[in-house]
């Protein structure tokens, strides 16, 4: 038997021409009937007889051995595709049995015909523009998924996109222009669909399909959804993210998205009828500007009676105010202690009990709604701040999340004002959180309405920083005061480098504007550690407290004010 420990040699050595070797049933190489000089050189160096093991290693030896067995016990000549785990390259191997204990095994380099496969599917089903799957793909991959899901008896989603008025204030784009703008909306698209065109996921309640199936046209299929709500999250997420404005060169773009969804099985069982329904969907809400995306007419009507029903109830919760807030502390991270309370909204359980809340949220958002209950919110919480300082909690803030809507709509700072003033709250005690992408809309307006909250003495806060399209300019010349990081990042800092050094990059980039930085979700001590030795100032998760309620949240501020106390004394 050769000699195991030698190394054997690189790729090229041995698929550079046929290589054709006599061997004994145990991987002996007998003789060499053709092979490059390399490898020529390589066996005869060897003082024993050389072996398999001189050419390669691991599990190709192994897989190489059992194919030798097989053809000797068998006496019949068969062949293998075998993948080398330490080059990636493909050969077929070709077994011929030639004594009582020899076979005659011929090696060949499939490598360029896979390659070479690879190729012409590429061609075949993806978009050399945006790099996204085209048309023939999605339908390939929606007749699997409408396959599993008709035997699991399961539901589906197929949602059309378009995109248009690629406007630049009356610049005109010129078709590589265009083209680029495709491109960073087909990468908007992937990063937010779970498993998107994923082929190493068999599971398909956990991969999604996206592709580009016309010019300004995306196609997503969503392989596993309870209900229709699914995949109205899903479009109306997707029309958010692809509705902001785009970044050509020196040009900031804006995009209009609109979208069609069709439903499996109710709105056809083939791959061609949910498709066409989708895009009949799609051209409806193209041509009603006020509905950025609609079902197809047979799962409409029904949504439609359920949304309305929906309506009334928040309107006669707000009458009655049915309402409450739970509140959750933002600490100081090396001492603990409470500096912040964010004030959040419960719904009453009558609507809660039988509604998701990413239901209730955008009925109230696109009903109006979310304007008055905004109020509601902000001055109950302004007034539970009050009670608070007259508690003796004077150093602690309060915080309010704003909705899209609230900060776009006319006249949002006068009604803040004026809730501050009628509560008796000192606008420098008011954080007010907003979104990342809603800062990102701000850009276009020279953060007009922010700008007014901040001079009355407002703080204004980046929710989910990390997760949306705001760049280090935006941050720079904006009126923000303090960032929020997601959650996301927080929740993998055990695990995750990356994470960490997202979250690492996240803070020493706020210190450098003069920001100051929340991190949110923190549920472990570890975390809250990492975040501490990166300098992030103030921590907020379940590791400090729970949402409490307003009888609940003033026993805790009492405690934690008891507690510095005795530090106090104690030192």
């Amino acid at each position: 038997m050769g000699t195991k420990d030698a190394a054997p040699p690189n790729s090229a050595n041995y698929t550079d021409g046929n290589l054709v070797l006599i061997l004994s049933q145990a991987g002996s190489i007998c003789s060499v009937v053709e092979a490059s000089e390399s490898v020529r050189d390589n066996l005869v160096s060897s003082v024993e007889v050389p072996s398999i093991d001189r050419l390669w290693s691991g599990e190709m030896t192994n897989s190489i051995r059992d194919s030798l067995k097989r053809t000797v016990r068998s006496r019949q000549s068969h062949s293998v595709e075998i993948e080398d785990p330490d080059t990636g390259l493909l050969n077929e191997f070709i077994f011929v049995a030639q004594g009582r204990d020899r076979v005659l095994m011929i090696v060949r380099d499939l490598s360029e015909q896979k390659l070479a496969l690879s190729r012409a599917r590429q061609l075949a089903y993806m978009d050399d523009v945006t790099g996204l799957p085209n048309r023939e793909f999605l339908f390939r991959e929606l007749q699997k998924i409408t396959d599993v899901q008709r035997l699991k008896e399961g539901r589906a989603a197929m949602i059309c996109l378009h995109v248009g008025q690629f406007d630049d204030h009356g610049y005109v784009l010129n078709s590589a222009q265009q083209d680029e703008v495709l491109k960073e909306l087909a990468a908007r698209l992937t990063t937010h669909l779970r498993g998107s065109n994923d082929d190493s996921v068999t599971d398909y309640e956990r991969y999604s399909v996206a592709a580009r199936t016309d010019y300004r046209q995306f196609s997503v299929v969503l392989p596993y959804i309870e209900s229709g709500e699914d995949a109205e999250a899903v479009v109306e997420r997707l029309i958010n993210d692809l509705a902001q404005p785009a970044t050509v060169g020196a040009r900031t773009v804006t995009v209009r998205a609109c979208g069609g969804v069709a439903l499996f099985p109710q709105d056809g069982m083939d791959p061609a009828a949910l498709y066409e329904n989708a895009i009949g969907a799609m051209e409806d809400a193209r041509n009603d500007p006020s509905a950025p995306f609609k079902f197809h007419s047979g799962t409409v009507r029904l949504r439609t009676l359920q949304r309305k029903d929906l309506e009334v109830e928040l309107k006669t919760a707000l009458e009655h105010n049915d309402y409450a807030l739970n509140f959750l502390p933002i600490v100081d991270a090396e001492t603990g202690m409470p500096t912040t309370v964010e004030a959040l909204l419960r719904w009453p359980e009558t609507i809660l009990g039988t509604q998701p809340t990413r239901k209730i949220v955008r009925v109230a958002e696109r009903t109006g709604l979310i304007l008055p209950i905004g109020q509601w919110v902000l001055r109950h919480a302004c007034e539970q701040l009050q009670a608070w300082h007259r508690a003796g909690h004077t150093d602690v803030r309060i915080a309010v999340n704003l909705s899209a809507q609230e900060l776009v709509s006319d006249g949002i700072a006068e009604r803040i004002e004026k809730v501050l003033a009628e509560t008796d709250t000192s606008p420098c005690d008011l954080d007010l959180e907003i979104k990342e992408h809603m800062l990102f809309r701000e850009v276009l307006t020279d953060y007009a309405t922010c700008k007014r909250l901040k001079a009355l003495g407002i703080r204004i806060v980046v929710d989910d920083y990390g997760v949306g399209a705001c760049s280090l300019a935006h941050l720079s010349q904006s009126p923000v005061g303090a960032l929020k990081i997601d959650n996301t990042f927080v929740s993998s800092l055990e695990t995750s480098d990356r994470d960490k050094a997202a979250c690492a990059a996240a803070i020493a980039m706020a210190k450098e504007l003069g920001l100051d930085v929340v991190a949110e979700g923190v549920e472990t001590e570890f975390q809250a550690q990492v975040l501490r030795d990166h300098g992030c100032r103030y921590l907020q998760g379940f590791l400090f407290g729970t949402p409490m309620t307003d009888s609940e949240i003033l026993r805790y501020l009492n405690a934690m004010a008891d507690r510095l106390r005795m530090s106090e004394i104690a030192r």
